[in-house]
């Protein structure tokens, strides 16, 4: 095979199929730009560590459950890794402690949705058909200063709606005013976010009479007159109410709390009984959650789950207009959830959040701890720099060594130009797959490229190898040429057998993950463009 030409070379396609390559991923950076991670860009990494493990399709629907709550939510760029075992990755490009404090809400809660009467449940999340569609009316006004009210309709399945009706039957009482007038006295439906049934609830009596105070009152939130005992009732759970000052009254509950935790392992403690008496608690080796009291709000229900108290109507209870049998009456399922709050934001949020978990459905496991890591913007601009800084010096010394290798500056020149090449290739291809561009991916992208530039040394090596007589040069070239690519396409597949597995299997180590997939895009693009076009470039230079 003799030299080729200068002509020739610009009319292989292999070099054309580079200038393509290039103009290609020129347009994808000028169009979509390059998507850096949070250690470039800033941003805020959830780790969520489940209550117990789970793996396959129950951990896929964890994940896919909190990607739909994140994505209802309105949230640009956020990456979710499953995990084997019990832990769930979360990036986003957020640092606002706002934003962070939101999103720990929704991904926080397992989302479990009941709507309960009397202690039965009426229906629950999965019983939903629709919400928040087919209505124009408004879902927010304000009733008088500092109170704003909320709605959010939804749709039941047939069952469902069956089933509301039959449990909310004549729960409204006639009663004559003294005008003669006829008025009710309707009973509450509750809607419960994971109610803690499965839990002993632990509480100080004085956290309980001044609860059972501010529940009377009402609150904003709060129907005026809601009784303590029916919201305990409702919750469904063991309740333990200590009495700090009675000594019997207080060995007893510990008594009655070993005896729960034979069949529970669950405790929401009230903080108020102080470190002593909750560390007794937990040598019963139960999984104890302290709860602090909210000002203005009452304990129990900051700890039931409870999202909303709806007062029915007698219209809905078959009241009035009276229907005799329940037989008769129409099954309910078009209903609304109703709340309110003191400003117009906080009812928004609390209507939008609600609406979130139920769009998204429940997670299958609970939510035992999340932690959080965060990278300023700023620092990530720094980071960003000295990677840039890293990289240039990186290119410095490489080329020192190549031309110190050959003593030849076009060669050099070529090996230099094809690796520059291969790195804006790598990074553009990267991005635009949906990598985002972090440190770990940045170093696989430079690892790409050194294993390029070994390749481009072994087949210039193949080339410049013993001088031949004329006659055997052509056969020589060819074989050589044919030599180097086997070495070349050998090295990039076990570069992939290698990475493989940590993209498969490795979605717990989550930065690994990133340098994974740069190596072997960075393979792709070798193999594929760079090396046959430099093994054309490097015929006609030697």
């Amino acid at each position: 095979m003799a030299k080729p030409g200068a002509m020739e070379l610009i009319k292989n396609y292999k070099i054309w199929f580079l200038i393509f390559v290039i103009l290609a991923s020129a347009l994808l950076m000028i169009f979509n730009g390059l998507r850096f991670g949070i250690d470039f860009e800033g941003g805020t990494m959830f780790q969520i560590h489940l209550s117990k493990p789970v793996e396959g399709m129950q951990m896929e629907e964890v994940a896919n459950v909190i990607e739909r709550r994140l994505n209802w939510s309105g949230l640009q760029d956020v990456r979710v890794y499953a995990a084997k075992g019990e832990f769930i990755f979360i990036v986003i490009r957020s640092t606002s402690p706002e934003e962070v404090k939101r999103i720990e809400s929704l991904i926080a809660k397992q989302g479990h949705f009941e709507a309960i009467i009397d202690g039965q449940v009426i229906f629950t999340g999965s019983d939903l058909l629709s919400i928040d569609t087919g209505t124009n009316a408004a879902v927010i006004e304000k009733e008088q200063e500092n109170l704003y009210k909320w709605w959010l309709p939804f749709v039941l399945s047939l069952d469902a709606g069956k089933r509301f009706r039959d449990l909310t039957f004549h729960k409204c009482e006639p009663i004559v005013q003294a005008n003669g007038s006829l008025d009710y006295d309707c009973e509450y439906t509750y809607f419960f976010i994971d109610r803690p049934v499965d839990s002993i609830i632990i509480c100080a009596k004085k956290t309980y009479e001044k609860d059972k105070a501010l529940l009377l009152a009402g609150t904003t939130e709060i129907p005026e007159g809601t009784r303590i005992e029916k919201i305990v009732d409702n919750i469904g759970a063991d309740i333990v109410i200590i009495d700090e000052n009675s000594p019997d009254s207080y060995a007893q509950s510990l008594a009655k709390i070993a005896e729960l935790a034979t069949k529970k392992n669950k405790a929401i403690v009230d903080a108020s009984l102080g470190t002593n008496f909750i560390e007794k608690i937990k040598d019963m080796n139960l999984n104890v959650k302290v709860v602090e009291s909210k000002e203005k709000e009452p304990w129990i229900y900051t700890i039931s789950g409870i999202r909303s108290i709806v007062r029915l109507t007698p219209s809905i209870t078959g009241n009035k207009p009276y229907i005799e049998r329940k037989e008769d009456a129409e099954p309910l399922t078009n209903l609304l959830i109703t709340g309110s709050a003191k400003s117009y934001d906080e009812a928004s949020n609390h209507r939008q959040e609600l609406k979130i978990i139920l769009n998204s459905g429940a997670l299958p496991v609970s939510v035992e701890s999340i932690s959080t890591y965060e990278v300023s913007p700023t620092q990530g601009k720094d980071f960003l720099v000295q990677v840039a800084l890293l990289a240039v010096i990186v290119l410095i010394t490489v080329s020192l060594v190549i031309v110190l290798r050959y003593r030849r500056i076009v060669l050099s020149l070529a090996i230099i130009f094809t690796a520059i090449v291969e790195a804006f290739v790598t990074t553009t291809v990267t991005s635009a797959l949906g990598q985002s561009l972090d440190i770990a991916t940045m170093a696989g992208i430079i690892a790409a490229v050194g294993t390029g530039v070994d390749d481009q040394i072994v087949i210039t090596d193949e080339l410049l190898s013993g001088a031949l007589p004329a006659k055997e040069e052509e056969l020589s070239r060819a074989r050589r040429v044919k030599r180097a690519f086997f070495i070349v396409i050998a090295a990039a597949s076990t570069t992939m057998a290698t990475m493989l597995p940590i993209i498969i299997f490795g979605q717990a180590l989550v930065k690994i993950v990133g340098f994974a997939y740069a190596a072997i895009i960075g393979v792709l693009v070798g193999v594929l463009v760079t090396r046959p076009a430099y093994g054309e470039i490097v015929k006609y230079i030697v």
